[in-house]
C-alpha cells in the first residue's frame, strides 16, 4: 500500500516517520497520561524506538499497525492508529488516538478518529472495528459514540503495566454495514 495522507477540514493524518520524535514525545512523554498505557512515555529514547518501529512498519509487507500522526497548522498535535494485531487472523482493527493536552476539547480527536475509521474500512479487508477506553475517560468514549460506534462491553477491565492498577474498560464496535449506512 502506498503511504496514505488523510485530510480533514482542519487536520492532516500522515504515517509516522523518522524526525517526528520530538513532537511525539511532547505528548507521549506527558506523565499525566496514565490511561494511555501503550505509549512510550518514560524516556525520549523510548519515543525514538516507538517512532523507528512504526516508521518501519509502514515499509513492511506484512503491516498490521497503521500509526499516523495528527498534524494541525503544521504541528503534530497527536497520534492515532488502526491495529490489526489484536486478532490472530487479523479480521478486525482496533482504533486508538491521543491528543496533546494543549489541543484537547476542540474536536480534533473526533475529526481524526472519523478519518481513521474511513481509512480502515476503505483500505483494509475487515468488517469490524473496535475501540476501547478506560471507563474514567468520558472524552474517548464520546469520540467513539460520535464516529458511530456502539458500546458492546461495559464490564471489561484493564491493568496498567507500570502501576499495576486495574480499572474498568469500555469496548465499542462499528461494523462495515453500520459504517456504510452512516455514510449514506
Amino acid at each position: 500500500m502506498e503511504k496514505p495522507i488523510l485530510k480533514t477540514k482542519r487536520l492532516t493524518l500522515r504515517p509516522v516517520q523518522l524526525g517526528d520524535e520530538k513532537e511525539i514525545h511532547e505528548y507521549a512523554g506527558d506523565k499525566e497520561i496514565t490511561m494511555m498505557f501503550w505509549l512510550p512515555n518514560d524516556t525520549f529514547e523510548e519515543t525514538c524506538d516507538f517512532v523507528k518501529r512504526n516508521a518501519e512498519e509502514w515499509e513492511s509487507d506484512g503491516q498490521l499497525d497503521y500509526e499516523f500522526v495528527i498534524v494541525y497548522e503544521g504541528k503534530i498535535i497527536g497520534g492515532c492508529d488502526a491495529d490489526l494485531s489484536h486478532s490472530e487472523d487479523h479480521s478486525y482493527a482496533c482504533l486508538g488516538w491521543i491528543i496533546n493536552k494543549n489541543y484537547r476539547g476542540q474536536g480534533f480527536a473526533s475529526e481524526a478518529a472519523a478519518a481513521l475509521l474511513d481509512f480502515t474500512f476503505e483500505n483494509l479487508s475487515i468488517d469490524k472495528v473496535y475501540a476501547q477506553c478506560d471507563c474514567k475517560n468520558p472524552a474517548s468514549f464520546g469520540v467513539m459514540k460520535k464516529i458511530g460506534m456502539t458500546l458492546v462491553v461495559d464490564k471489561g477491565t484493564r491493568t496498567y503495566p507500570k502501576t499495576g492498577i486495574t480499572s474498568g474498560e469500555l469496548t465499542c464496535l462499528i461494523t462495515r454495514d453500520e459504517w456504510e449506512k452512516k455514510r449514506g
